[in-house]
């Protein structure tokens, strides 16, 4: 186990290298740690980070719970979690062979619910913060649709181009 105290951690970095973080990648030529985020449990020891970045690497991932536990494990009660993720119904979702999943709005809501929707059975808790609609061109456009997200989901999604979903998270302990 990796033991550091209260920093920040970029998960899957890629390209996406951040000073002052510990960024971790499987193939990117630059991470400081090279490890396979399929492979559980990560080299960090139970409650680390005082902030996870998950940018465009959840996709990517065999299973999606078993990463989000591990995330709950590895971060400080109230460590700020943000993922950015492909939205079901984007092109992106579709274009890179190696995504395995898309999101929609209420995905992480399993999380984050108590059991009133998805059932109690993952067992790791997160508030979600914050959460809105990605475009492939900034506009006020997203603003809205983020406003109104089942209608949003449900139907609009097959005629304005979704790109992605950044979520905030915040673990709970």
């Amino acid at each position: 186990m990796i033991v550091i105290d209260g920093r920040v951690l970029n998960l899957g970095s890629g390209e996406l290298y951040e000073p002052g973080a510990v960024n971790v990648d499987f193939y990117a030529d630059k991470a400081d740690i090279r490890h396979d985020l399929n492979r559980f449990p990560y080299p960090f020891a139970d409650s680390t980070f005082d902030e996870i970045r998950c940018l465009n690497i959840i996709e990517h991932l065999d299973d999606v719970i078993g990463a989000m536990c591990e995330l709950h494990r590895i971060g400080k009660p109230g460590c700020k979690v943000t993922i950015r993720v492909p939205h079901f119904r984007s092109a992106s979702l579709y274009e890179d062979l190696t995504h395995k999943h898309g999101f929609a709005w209420r995905s992480f809501d399993i999380f984050s619910n108590d059991g009133k929707v998805y059932g109690n059975y993952v067992g790791v808790k997160f508030e979600i913060v914050s959460r809105a609609y990605t475009p492939y061109k900034l506009g006020f456009l997203y603003d809205l649709l983020s406003r109104m997200p089942v209608l949003t989901d449900n139907l609009l999604s097959k005629y304005v181009p979704m790109a992605s979903i950044l979520f905030v998270l915040k673990v709970i302990k």
